[in-house]
């Protein structure tokens, strides 16, 4: 397996970093740059006729042509839909999605959750202890947004539509609030973790929301960047080596399924 040769597509540092470490590792492993299709990455898969590839955390522009693949190529993917992956499946190339793995998900949950409170010191300039937090959703970034904040001394709700939500989060501790869809805050902090607009807000003064979900964001209406924040992608911008570290374990333990 350590023979055959690994290519990193993307400019995210992490996967700069993933490539290292995969060396690191005894892989033949190269890096490219990008984050489209390009004629420069064609010759590059050409020339070395990688066996594995591991594609940008999200959906690049274009696709790579299925013939210039060799046959038993795996194709480990990040976010991507099925109409990008579906020439790949057609060519029956094995594609495989790191960030649906269970073990990629909550490091990477971990690892949102702590760069958030770096973004909330730097953004707000106060500290956690004693302020009051909602945070919105209680799945995998939800419960470690949670938890990381608790533990700071923060005074946590969550909010939730689910019941098993809701019931989960009151059972560690935490006071709960369910998400109706009148729903409406004029203080205090909103971290949301729910990608779907559900919330109507207005701006006042005193608060703040924090959007760590992937598009659309929460909010059905704009509101002004004083009162609103929108922090995608905080594992690689703010701690590339460790993330590296999370996506090279996870594609390298798939790569031996």
């Amino acid at each position: 397996m350590k023979d055959d040769q690994w290519l990193v597509i993307g400019t995210d540092q992490r996967m700069v970093t993933c490539c290292t470490m995969l060396v690191e590792r005894g892989y033949n492993c190269q890096h490219v740059a990008t984050n489209q299709y390009t004629d420069q990455l064609g010759e590059c898969i050409e020339r070395l006729s990688p066996k594995h590839i591991v594609f940008p955390v999200l959906q690049m522009a274009g696709t790579i042509p299925p013939a210039l693949l060799v046959e038993g190529t795996r194709l480990y993917t990040g976010v991507a839909s099925e109409e990008w992956l579906k020439p790949f499946k057609d060519a029956g190339l094995d594609t495989y999605s790191y960030v649906k793995e269970e073990s990629f998900i909550w490091q990477n949950a971990r690892l949102t959750a702590e760069a958030f409170i770096y973004e909330y010191y730097a953004r707000v300039k106060r500290q956690l202890a004693g302020n009051f937090f909602r945070v919105a959703g209680f799945g995998k970034v939800g419960k470690m947004t949670a938890h990381t904040l608790a533990a700071l001394g923060a005074d946590v709700t969550v909010v939730a539509r689910s019941v098993t939500q809701r019931s989960e989060a009151a059972a560690l501790g935490y006071q709960t609030e369910q998400l109706t869809a009148d729903f409406d805050m004029t203080e205090g902090n909103l971290v949301n973790t729910i990608p779907a607009k559900w919330l109507t807000a207005r701006s006042t003064p005193g608060l703040h929301i924090f959007d760590l979900a992937s598009a659309p964001g929460c909010l059905k209406e704009p509101l002004s960047p004083e009162y609103y924040t929108v922090l995608l992608g905080l594992p690689g911008k703010h701690f590339p080596i460790d993330a590296a570290a999370v996506l090279t374990d996870t594609v390298e333990g798939m790569s031996r399924k």
